[in-house]
């Protein structure tokens, strides 16, 4: 089979797999009976409507090219150049070129007849698929401008085969499964670079400290260590731990903060997720297309963890082709949030099944508010909890113990307690209490839900 004939039908499965896309889109548009996207529905199902029709004329275009190009098969001489023809099958057929993509150009062959509608069809659907794009990229801009990181492709110079090795070994499965549910920029062989390299650099450090703990007397700088009046070797082995435990600690909080930090976005969007599916449940009472339900909470900032995965789901319906019941499927798989997980999945059966979408959602969002009363009523129970805790710790018993300090103090006692002056023992105390408080705001503003 020649290259020519190779290279049409390469550009002609692409062609299918686009309209296949699009196709999929025009259907899913929200109906015109509700009146707030009456006009963007409208300019929309326009855009589609036109791609899909030059997709297919371009298809249609390399279709009839094919016997030509069939009958050359086995001829010694084929296209020269791109202006010089071959009367082939009694059609005179030509080569075309043009960039499909920055940096990869496309050489098609087609009908001289042919040549200048295939070449305005594409130059209207190309300006109308990047319309489009346009208006579904998910932060494109954001996306096309941003930098690369440094420190990762650092990390991947001196790590990059070892982290491919242990990877294709199926070692970080787990990891790989959290870094996809937190949105993470890396993938999992460049995450463990990282990882490695910043083991590499604290165990440079860790060999440092140990040689300064091992050769110079800090005796000086603090005076309750003494440690160059003990032999070399017994502070070898007091100190030797350093080097391994360091970066090996380092790895391992590389390699755990992905599932901390996805446990912790779960968390986020479970505390969303009532109000979201009372909203879906009021918007889907209307009518609209489920596709509609997804556009209109996307188009408000109220929900902004949740809206990173309804982004991740209109990308996968608008860019992928995919249907909307696989897509709610796929992102269920992948959402850190169980809840949200359910909600997807008992979505993608109702599509499915045909069932009442508007009433599959008015029971979930009742039974979401009567959770979320609950879990708002335990972390009340937990804050009266901590602050009957917080009086007892942080303000009777430094008052109790300021008042032991003072009468010690009158009896003369205090320059034998602990070797310390009033004046000390006050300002430790002091300190004391500033810790403890700075603790509980902590705790407390960790354990508080956000909304």
């Amino acid at each position: 089979m020649s290259d020519e004939l190779k290279e049409n039908l390469r550009q002609m499965k692409e062609i299918v797999r686009e309209l296949n896309t699009f196709s999929q889109q025009y259907e899913n548009i929200g109906n015109f009976e509700y009146s707030s996207n009456i006009e963007v529905d409208r300019r929309e199902k326009k855009l589609l409507k036109g791609v899909i029709f030059f997709l297919t004329n371009q298809l249609k275009i390399l279709n009839k090219s094919l016997p030509g190009l069939i009958n050359r098969i086995g001829l010694y001489k084929g296209l020269t150049t791109n202006q010089e023809t071959k009367n082939t099958g009694g059609d005179q057929l030509t080569k075309i070129r043009y960039e499909q993509e920055e940096g990869k150009e496309v050489a098609l062959v087609i009908s001289v007849k042919d040549k200048n509608k295939f070449l305005e069809n594409l130059s209207q659907s190309r300006f109308s698929i990047k319309k489009l794009k346009d208006k579904y990229a998910v932060e494109k801009k954001q996306i096309t401008h941003k930098k690369s990181n440094s420190y990762a492709k650092t990390s991947n110079k001196f790590f990059r085969k070892f982290s491919n090795e242990l990877v294709a070994k199926g070692y970080f499965k787990k990891l790989n499964r959290s870094l996809r549910k937190i949105n993470s920029k890396y993938v999992v062989s460049t995450y463990m670079s990282m990882a490695f390299f910043t083991g590499f650099l604290v165990m440079l450090g860790s060999i440092f400290l140990f040689i300064i703990l091992l050769f110079f007397d800090i005796s000086a700088l603090y005076p309750f260590i003494s440690l160059i009046e003990e032999p070399l070797h017994l502070r070898m082995i007091k100190f030797f731990w350093i080097i391994p435990i360091l970066p090996t600690a380092c790895v391992i909080l590389f390699y755990i903060f992905p599932s901390s930090e996805a446990k912790n976005l779960g968390k986020r969007i479970d505390q969303e997720l009532p109000f979201v599916t009372i909203h879906m449940s009021a918007i889907a009472s209307s009518g609209v297309e489920p596709i509609s339900i997804f556009k209109i909470i996307l188009k408000g900032e109220d929900y902004k963890y949740t809206n990173i995965e309804f982004k991740k789901l209109m990308n996968l319906i608008n860019f992928h082709g995919e249907s909307t019941a696989n897509a709610l499927k796929k992102i269920s798989r992948s959402t850190p949030s169980l809840k949200l997980k359910s909600l997807l999945n008992g979505l993608a059966v109702t599509i499915t099944s045909g069932g009442e979408l508007g009433e599959y959602l008015n029971q979930h969002a009742e039974t979401m508010l009567f959770d979320y009363k609950l879990e708002r009523e335990k972390n009340n129970k937990i804050s009266e909890t901590f602050m009957d805790i917080y009086i007892s710790v942080a303000i009777a018993a430094p008052m109790i113990l300021l008042m032991i300090f003072v009468i010690i103090g009158s009896t003369g006692l205090m320059g034998n307690l602990f070797n310390l002056s009033t004046e000390a023992l006050s300002i430790l105390l002091i300190l004391s209490i500033v810790i403890l408080n700075i603790f509980f705001l902590v705790f407390l503003r960790m354990k508080q839900p956000t909304i």
